[in-house]
């Protein structure tokens, strides 16, 4: 019945025909994300084992789709038993690394060990070798033989390889082996180039808003790669690079909210960015910052170029990279972050490269147009405390400081301190708007990585002078949980100031939090 309701959902929401590309590009994650697990554990030096929760689907009340199995002990088709077997089993080969992407203008290093709980010890060296994914061998080695006890964090000796000659940017793979057995295993790294122009070519507009310049632009012909902030996109799907712990139903809407990226590898978008189809390292980066945009009022038949899989539970259709026509001209949106600090972000400058040339060759040729309105539904009508002042908070923990409640970035917290001597409720802050409104209710959302600080009681208060208060203009409990809370007021209240009390929390907890609030004026 439930897996009924997910399929309806689909093909309410259009994307029936991709339940399949789902299924592997969830599992692929979700089979990384257990050998990160599995050898975390087995490079805890002491760890005395581990027990996975399940391996198989629960397909009854609350549905967990968390198995790499079927909920008939059946394979999915994304992992083989063989390959699980590489990284959990009674002998494994491990690496330590400090990360997974690298530039030209670095040497690559590892440490090896391994995790034997054989039945006896064995004396075998371990070999290693590095690989570009047709194949061709980037470089090799041989570890010193050594007697390999029943334990773990038994160090074999490390890896180096300068990687100035790396034909970039590529893909390799890391193998090592123990000579004379079956046991190896392997990761996945990436290298970039050192240095990377991001510098439009001529002809390709780089936005940020979608105004009325580039409207314009695009009924005129051109081409325009929008990159809007942030804070501007209207969606509250939380972002993150790791997949829904058991079901969201069960979790209290606990984050992760998705499932991995979804995209075609050979889509020339992507032909300067080497990828699968589904989610690996290099993109954690990239999916970390960003913000899924909703496309659900897009065009049916828009497919993003890079799409988000969402909860089996909601199926909107979500997506970071898309194209389409408006006008006469060609958009290409991103709501990756691919202007901040791109000086250390080797992973963005070659996404952004990637698009950039794609964007200057004749493949840049989308298929379907979009109408300007919808495309400006995708993002968030200018909040009125945008341009808004943060006069006064009764406390912060240094971090978490109380303008963080009207920056609009949902990531970011108001948090008071915490730990000894902290002070207690009520905890208030006052804002300042640039004029007077007549302001009809308000929005708070809790944080939403944990329930820490949510706060339940409240009044609020508008006044003329930031002085005079009178009575509230609300006072309620907010109900549990990580929603956007939405209190309209009984009558309407004109003021320039805006003054929030929190009175008490959830737990007996005497500190307070908010990612954001906003006020309705209309």
């Amino acid at each position: 019945m439930n897996f009924e309701i997910f399929r309806d959902s689909l093909a309410a929401n259009n994307m029936l025909d991709q339940a399949n590309d789902f299924l592997l590009a969830s599992g692929k994650l979700q089979a990384l994300l257990y050998k990160e697990e599995i050898e975390s554990a087995l490079r805890t030096p002491g760890f005395g084992g581990f027990q996975l929760l399940d391996i198989h689907d629960f397909p009854g009340q609350g549905t967990a789709l968390v198995g790499i199995l079927d909920p008939f002990w059946g394979t999915k088709g994304y992992i083989k038993p063989k390959e699980h077997h590489r990284y959990c089993s009674e002998t494994v080969p491990l690496a330590r690394m400090t990360k997974r992407t690298w530039t030209t203008g670095e040497t690559f290093t590892a440490e090896v060990e391994i995790a034997h709980f054989g039945p006896a010890p064995i004396q075998n060296a371990a070999v290693w070798h590095v690989t570009y994914t047709d194949g061709r061998k980037a470089a090799s080695g041989r570890l010193p033989r050594t007697t390999i006890p029943i334990g773990n964090g038994t160090k074999l000796g490390g890896i180096e390889v300068d990687l100035a000659k790396i034909a970039v940017p590529a893909k390799l793979v890391l193998t090592v082996s123990i000579e004379g057995t079956p046991y190896s295993n392997s990761w996945d790294i990436w290298v970039y180039p050192a240095e990377r122009d991001t510098q439009p070519p001529g002809g390709v507009l780089i936005a940020e808003r979608f105004d009325e310049k580039v409207r314009t632009v695009l009924q005129d012909g051109s081409k325009v790669l929008l990159m809007p902030p942030l804070s501007s996109i209207d969606s509250d799907v939380p972002a993150a690079f790791t997949t829904i712990f058991w079901n969201t139903q069960w979790t209290r809407q606990q984050p992760p909210h998705t499932l991995g990226i979804l995209c075609d590898p050979k889509h020339p978008a992507l032909a300067q960015f080497p990828t699968e189809f589904h989610s690996n390292w290099q993109w954690w980066d990239l999916v970390t910052k960003s913000r899924f945009m909703i496309l659900d009022e897009l065009p049916a038949e828009l497919r993003p170029i890079v799409q988000v899989i969402d909860d089996w539970n909601t199926n909107r259709r979500l997506g970071i990279i898309f194209e389409a026509r408006i006008g006469k001209g060609k958009l290409l949106v991103s709501s990756i972050d691919l202007k901040s600090n791109l000086e250390k972000r080797p992973v963005a400058r070659q996404m952004l490269r990637s698009l950039l040339n794609y964007m200057n060759s004749k493949d840049f040729a989308p298929r379907g147009s979009i109408d300007a309105g919808l495309l400006q539904g995708l993002f968030r009508k200018p909040s009125l405390l945008s341009s808004a002042h943060l006069i006064m908070a009764d406390s912060e923990a240094p971090g978490h400081e109380a303008r963080n409640v009207i920056d609009g970035n949902p990531k970011s917290i108001w948090h008071t301190p915490w730990g000894e001597n902290a002070p207690a409720y009520p905890h208030e802050f006052r804002i300042e708007l640039p004029e007077s409104h007549k302001i009809k209710g308000f929005t708070y959302l809790p944080r939403q990585d944990m329930a820490n600080g949510w706060i339940n009681k409240y009044q609020v208060y508008v006044s003329n002078d930031g002085e005079n208060w009178a009575e509230p203009a609300a006072a309620g409990n907010f109900q549990r949980g990580r929603n956007k809370k939405k209190i309209l007021f009984d009558k309407s209240k004109e003021g320039q100031f805006f003054r929030f009390v929190a009175l008490s929390g959830f737990d007996g907890q005497i500190f307070a939090s908010a990612a954001e609030i906003d006020l309705i004026t209309k």
